[in-house]
């Protein structure tokens, strides 16, 4: 509100000094001082990069939309305000470059971001060159973990997710296993893979037989199926992306309607769901949400990502959501002193969607998965 001061009258003078300001000229510089002092901050920039073209976007797309639904969220809020600046990673090593040069001259606060492990390895060495903080939703591998960088994320490492998995169908008798991987996100891939195989050996079971094709090379569902069935196995692990799962599970039924699917986290989507129909009743997927999950911030968001955009949220919508509310969160709790790298590396924890995300020294994310069933177009959360 502007006040302004009326002072008292007084009687005209006889003269003026050539150095005195009018009394009028002196409100309405004061109402100048006063309106300038009001007008707002200028918005803290977040970026958001991911591969949003290509042959599979689901993870990117979804991320955006994720990210975005928190933006408007902390908007909604008294406080500064926030803005969304989009940019499109890629795949290539060179484009993702680009991207983190691009987001650091623009002076975003933090990025949210990327979505694959092969591009975060691509692009976490750049993001530490220019100091900008990158928090990852979903990129997970292993080969991410323990580093002294600029790069953090909300998804827990993959590697004991496969040893979990491993684990479990060992347990079950659900051996032999050939394994699907897709090798453009080799990064994640072949991290995921060689934990799987090395507890699948060590629990007694055969040695895995793996199949790998590149998602971009327009490959051949039906033939990579028919090399995956090749070896009769009794579970086909697919380490990939849940539109290519929903694809080759139609093609493994049709050679063997009893074979046991399992998948990776990075399929643990909504899409699968909704793309794999029957083919996927009874696939065994590893994941540490609970779309089911009945805790009200997670209720909240699910409420309001459906009536934003039409659909239910997948994993890597909540974890960019969860991404972009830490980095803010971050912003909020750093001192003067300090940089928003150097609270975010203080162990601890942050508020979550379902459970708190807590992060080591490290930057990376501690926590666990579960198995879960596709049961009637749903994952049922399976017991320990």
């Amino acid at each position: 509100m502007l006040v302004l001061a009326i002072p008292p009258q007084r009687q005209p003078a006889t003269h003026m000094s050539p150095t005195r300001v009018p009394a009028t000229r002196r409100l309405a510089l004061l109402g100048l001082v006063m309106l300038c002092g009001c007008h707002p901050s200028a918005p803290i920039k977040v970026g958001f990069v991911a591969a949003l073209s290509g042959h599979v976007t689901e993870l990117a797309i979804d991320g955006r939309n994720g990210a975005q639904l928190a933006i408007e969220t902390l908007n909604a809020k008294a406080g500064r305000r926030y803005e969304l600046s989009v940019h499109d990673g890629g795949g290539a090593r060179e484009s993702a470059l680009s991207a983190v040069d691009a987001l650091a001259d623009e002076g975003v606060a933090f990025a949210v971001g990327p979505m694959t492990s092969t591009v975060a390895a691509a692009m976490a060495p750049e993001a530490a060159r220019r100091h900008l903080v990158l928090i990852s939703p979903t990129a997970n591998s292993d080969a991410l973990s323990g580093l002294d960088d600029w790069f953090f994320r909300v998804m827990p490492a993959s590697g004991p997710a496969a040893e979990q998995l491993a684990a479990a169908l060992v347990t079950r008798g659900l051996m032999p296993v050939a394994v699907m991987t897709e090798w453009r996100n080799r990064t994640y891939s072949e991290s995921f893979t060689r934990r799987f195989d090395n507890r699948l050996r060590s629990r007694g079971g055969p040695p895995m037989q793996e199949v790998r094709y590149e998602s971009d090379q327009s490959p051949d569902y039906a033939k990579i199926a028919a090399q995956l069935m090749a070896t009769h196995p009794k579970t086909v692990l697919l380490v990939c992306s849940a539109v290519d799962a929903s694809i080759v599970a139609q093609h493994l039924r049709r050679l063997d309607s009893n074979v046991q699917l399992a998948m990776s986290p990075w399929g643990a989507n909504a899409e699968l769901l909704e793309l794999g129909g029957r083919a996927i009743e009874g696939a065994l997927v590893l994941q540490t949400q609970d779309q089911d999950s009945q805790e009200p911030s997670y209720l909240d968001f699910r409420k309001r990502f459906v009536q934003r955009y039409g659909s239910q949220p997948s994993q890597a919508a909540a974890y960019a959501y969860e991404a972009t509310m830490m980095g803010a969160e971050g912003l909020r709790r750093k001192t003067d002193a300090q940089s928003l790298r150097d609270v975010l590396r203080v162990p601890g924890s942050w508020p979550g969607l379902q459970k708190p995300v807590v992060l080591d020294r490290f930057g990376d994310s501690v926590g666990a998965f579960h198995l879960s069933e596709v049961r009637q177009g749903h994952f049922a959360m399976l017991g320990s």
